[in-house]
């Protein structure tokens, strides 16, 4: 019966004594070890608030508002350069929505370097789907992160209403889908869906 392979089997040794259990399969507990490491991970935040992988590194991500022109780049402060802003809205091909600004800041309290370069950010709606778009060429980490130090990034990104609605920012520390991504849950302020009227669709973001 196919229940029997599942049993242990013992067997006997020299002069009928029983032969001592098998040692444990390495390939066995490689496999194993990733599913206990996963169950471990920290859950999702809420925008704002720190994020902590086992290892030492933290994250934060914060939502700075909605960009407006000015006449300097100032994201931390919702105004940016007219360029920069024009940068963010293009990149809503057409999408009711508007350009926000990100601010990830990462600490590293562990004991090893973190490659900066490897270090990636994404932006879903979970609500409804999507995602919202980087400007072209705008923010990035760069460089490494010693133990003991910190680095942040602010960028402006174009976000539909779908994702404004309900989202999640994603920050992998070692590039999209490897390891486990940092988890930030929010939604924007006064964030609706404005679904076209007529079959007219409003461009304005307004």
């Amino acid at each position: 019966m196919s229940l029997s392979l599942s049993l242990p089997l013992t067997g006997c040794g020299a002069g009928g004594e029983p032969a001592p259990p098998a040692a444990p399969d390495p390939s066995a507990s490689a496999t194993a070890g990733p599913s206990r490491a996963a169950s471990a991970r920290p859950s999702a935040v809420p925008a704002g608030k720190t994020f902590a992988w086992p290892d030492g590194l933290e994250a934060t991500a914060t939502v700075l508002g909605r960009l407006r022109p000015a006449d300097r780049t100032d994201v931390q402060g919702g105004t940016v350069d007219d360029k920069r802003l024009a940068g963010a809205r293009e990149k809503l091909l057409g999408q009711s929505g508007e350009p926000l600004g990100l601010r990830v800041k990462l600490t590293n309290n562990g004991d090893t370097p973190l490659d900066l370069d490897a270090v990636e950010v994404q932006w879903v709606g979970v609500e409804v789907g999507g995602m919202a778009q980087r400007a072209d060429g705008d923010g990035g980490f760069e460089g490494e992160l010693a133990p003991g130090e910190s680095a942040t990034e602010l960028s402006a990104w174009a976000v539909p209403d779908i994702v404004a609605v309900g989202y999640q920012v994603l920050v992998w520390p070692e590039g999209a889908r490897n390891g486990a991504a940092g988890q930030f849950s929010g939604a924007v302020p006064g964030a609706s869906l404005r679904p076209p009227q007529g079959g007219d669709h409003d461009h304005s973001g307004h």
